[in-house]
């Protein structure tokens, strides 16, 4: 089946070296690539079912424009494991305060993403943060690499969650750990100590 990465962005002035990689990570695992533009989007999740429908039918998986698959993962993509099953999350990794290392306190880590999906489940989320109406899935054993913490500033991220706050009561303020560490006492782990996958 045909495996389509999607990337939601707003075109953010952390986005062109992602935008890039993703390029070149649908040539490496023989996928195709959507670039959807939610620059007039509110969140990620208005435009969602929008960006879906321009995808083939077949496998999505949805990176955001300061995500990476982490090695581990594009092993695990090249070899098409997920296709004994139709429906993936992945715990993520909050890189910080370096590439090097990843916040271990819940709930960001494991901070599941449910983000590979057949086309028929990769939509139906309506709201901000909202999770699959499909529920979780299979949990993949390799991480997505999140770099907001190192590519945005604290001042971009408390905007954020003011943002996010704005278009619905408690979606910036409760979720503010995935966005302004800073502001909490957070423990970090080398990146080598992450989930791996067999190889």
């Amino acid at each position: 089946m045909v495996l389509t990465i999607l990337v939601v962005t707003r075109y953010g002035a952390h986005a062109a070296p992602f935008l890039f990689a993703f390029d070149e990570f649908a040539e490496d695992v023989d996928a195709e690539l959507v670039e959807y533009d939610g620059t007039h989007a509110r969140c990620i999740e208005d435009v969602l079912d929008a960006a879906i429908s321009e995808c083939e039918d077949g496998y999505i998986l949805r990176l955001d424009d300061d995500e990476l698959p982490s090695d581990e993962m594009r092993w695990w993509i090249r070899k098409r494991v997920y296709e004994c099953d139709d429906h993936w999350a992945f715990p993520r990794l909050n890189l910080y305060p370096d590439a090097d290392h990843f916040i271990t306190n819940p709930p960001l880590w494991p901070d599941l993403q449910t983000r590979l999906s057949v086309k028929a489940k990769a939509g139906g989320r309506t709201g901000i943060h909202a999770g699959s109406p499909y529920g979780t899935g299979q949990v993949a054993p390799c991480a997505i690499e999140h770099h907001k913490f190192l590519v945005r500033s604290v001042a971009a991220r408390r905007q954020l969650v003011a943002d996010y706050e704005s278009i619905q009561t408690g979606a910036g303020v409760f979720f503010s750990p995935f966005s302004v560490p800073e502001d909490f006492q957070v423990q970090t782990a080398p990146r080598s100590e992450a989930i791996r996958v067999e190889s």
